[in-house]
């Protein structure tokens, strides 16, 4: 069994429930062995110093750990290596620990203290396990799910796939299947050419892509600009000189074998190799495979990443079946799991009717007693881009003072943008937060992964005094990938409706899904990712039985749309009209019940 999950955490809570199963065969002295094993990424699970020091995507560790291993400059490998040659089962190594369902950090922290590669042990143990864990990239990105199944030593046709909060691996699917190029992997390349003498028209290409994308990076508004394919190819091959695109396509060629022969050379003068001109010929021949076809979208994308501006050529995918679909084909059979998924959507986008296999929806009841769960949209308030100013943050501000005022314990606020986000900010929400004797925290995208933990771990602690507010985005890593149990987070406030900005690229989508889902463009790109979004803020504070929330959707918006809403939360739903204390009068009874 592949259990896939989005988070670390989601996977530790699995290998938990893993453990309690195999010590209740245990205890019922079943002839059944269960063990299971939760796995992370090469950079994650590395503890060699050089690679870690370089800071490399994916796909550049993988070729720098392989050089790493050439030349036997990883001693946590030959140690490894060692260490496996003295046993014949890779988990004798220490059947203490690999007898039952061990989490990625137990391992890594054991070979941290054996001087072992916990990477390279994961993938020894793999096929020796019943049940492993992992994320989505292992089994959906086609760069890692070759080698994955090797390490199993297990075909797709024999393996049952568990897709843990399954709503995510619509925008994986799109996102494994989408590339980009940028000035500085540009740059990379162009020095590599230039150091091991490449043919002039090679370094003429880089150049070429290098300063259009510099040209393009000061005459471009922040945002997106799409791309017409065709006429990009053809003024790429025309400033090359060639007389039609055969010409272009053996220069790709040339260069995805010049980067071989780069490799090698390098790998024989005992040095570390990121292949910048591979993934380059890649990108282009993903271009010309793609430059025709109506489910993909190209485009330049500039941003602004702390005051500095940044570009990107990209090739987006548009259609998560293309990836899908293979994959559940080729399975033996796949469980989809979500409490927040819209099935008729989700059947659609993740192609289940046209994959081979017949398959069943299953809508269970809410385990959550509806005695628990308060859920309301508050009239009088509209985020509208036209309606956000001064006086709409004010009277949300004065809405959320309502809800502080009644709530005991700590307060989730989710909102629909940055930018609603730093308006309610600017109009003074801190000084409210304030006057109820509660902390504000803010969400910081800037923030590291374990900088965001502490911060969240600093919330929650504060449960236990007069409680804190949590300022976060809807689709954040805050707003979906943590959970809030108890007096954690007792009420949550849906701050606007989460719908992305119309972008050229959801423009695409929109006009692409009319065209393949029967005129459902809008309802499937635009809407429902703006409710999932809302779905899953709102469940963060009751993850159990036993807890107690309010949610609290902050814009009329959510009235017209309350279908889409999660049947759990949807069955609640009350109305709170525009009026002083409306939200206290209905809120209090409900937090004075015991």
């Amino acid at each position: 069994m592949i259990y896939m999950c989005r988070t670390h955490s989601q996977n530790r809570r699995v290998t938990k429930e893993l453990i309690k199963v195999s010590q209740k065969i245990t205890e019922d002295n079943l002839s059944v062995k269960l063990n299971g094993l939760s796995i992370r990424g090469r950079n994650e699970m590395c503890l060699n110093e050089t690679l870690l020091t370089l800071k490399l995507n994916p796909k550049e560790s993988m070729s720098v750990c392989r050089d790493l291993r050439q030349n036997r400059n990883c001693s946590y490998f030959l140690n490894l290596l060692k260490k496996k040659g003295e046993v014949e089962n890779p988990v004798l190594i220490a059947p203490e620990l690999f007898n039952k369902p061990i989490d990625a950090e137990e391992l890594i922290n054991f070979c941290k203290d054996k001087r072992l590669c916990p990477y390279f042990l994961c993938k020894f143990l793999l096929k020796e396990m019943k049940v492993i864990i992992c994320n989505y990239q292992w089994l959906f990105n086609p760069y890692i799910r070759d080698l994955f199944l090797q390490f199993i030593d297990q075909e797709l046709k024999n393996c049952i796939l568990v897709l843990d909060e399954c709503h995510n691996i619509i925008d994986i699917a799109t996102e494994v299947n989408s590339d980009r190029l940028t000035p500085y992997s540009l740059k990379l390349c162009l020095k590599d050419l230039e150091m091991y003498r490449s043919p002039i028209i090679m370094q003429d290409f880089v150049k070429i892509l290098l300063d259009h994308l510099n040209e393009k990076k000061l005459d471009l508004k922040l945002g997106e600009q799409e791309v017409d394919p065709n006429k990009y190819l053809k003024y790429i091959f025309e400033k090359l000189k060639f007389r039609d695109l055969n010409g272009f396509k053996n220069l790709i060629q040339e260069i995805q074998e010049f980067s071989i022969s780069i490799h090698e050379v390098k790998l024989a003068n005992g040095k570390l190799s990121r292949d910048f001109l591979g993934s380059i010929a890649e990108f282009w021949l993903k271009w010309l495979k793609t430059f025709n076809l109506d489910n993909y979208f190209f485009c330049f994308n500039l941003k602004e990443i702390k005051g500095k501006r940044s570009i990107s050529l990209e090739i987006v995918a548009l259609d998560p079946r293309e990836i899908v679909i293979p994959i559940l084909k080729s399975a033996y059979t796949s469980l989809n799991l979500s409490g927040t998924v819209n099935p008729y959507v989700y059947n659609n986008l993740m192609g289940l009717n046209e994959s081979g296999k017949s398959y069943k929806g299953i809508i269970t009841d809410s385990p959550f007693p509806k005695k628990n769960i308060k859920a309301v949209i508050i009239e009088g308030v509209d985020t509208k881009r036209a309606n956000r100013t001064p006086a709409m943050f004010k009277k949300m501000i004065g809405k959320i003072n309502e809800v502080l005022a009644c709530t005991p314990a700590n307060i989730g606020i989710f909102c629909a943008s940055y930018q609603i986000l730093r308006g309610l900010l600017s109009n003074g929400i801190k000084n409210i937060i304030e006057k109820n004797n509660k902390n504000l925290f803010i969400e910081d995208p800037g923030l590291s992964a374990s900088e965001n933990n502490a911060m969240v771990d600093d919330f929650k602690a504060q449960a236990s005094n007069s409680g804190a507010v949590l300022l976060g985005v809807c689709g954040g890593r805050n707003s979906e990938g943590e959970d809030y149990p108890g007096d954690y987070m007792n009420s949550v406030v849906i701050a606007g409706f989460p719908y992305h900005l119309p972008t050229p690229r959801v423009d695409a989508k929109i006009k692409y899904y009319d065209k393949v889902f029967k005129n459902q463009g809008w309802n499937f790109a635009y809407l429902y990712p703006a409710i999932q979004r809302a779905n899953q803020a709102s469940g963060r504070p009751i993850r159990k039985s036993s807890d107690k929330g309010a949610i609290i959707f902050m814009d009329s918006r959510f009235k017209a749309k309350y279908k889409w809403i999660s049947s759990w939360i949807r069955e609640e739903l009350e109305l709170i009209p525009d009026k002083p204390n409306a939200v206290i009068q209905n809120l209090n009874p409900f937090w004075d019940t015991k």
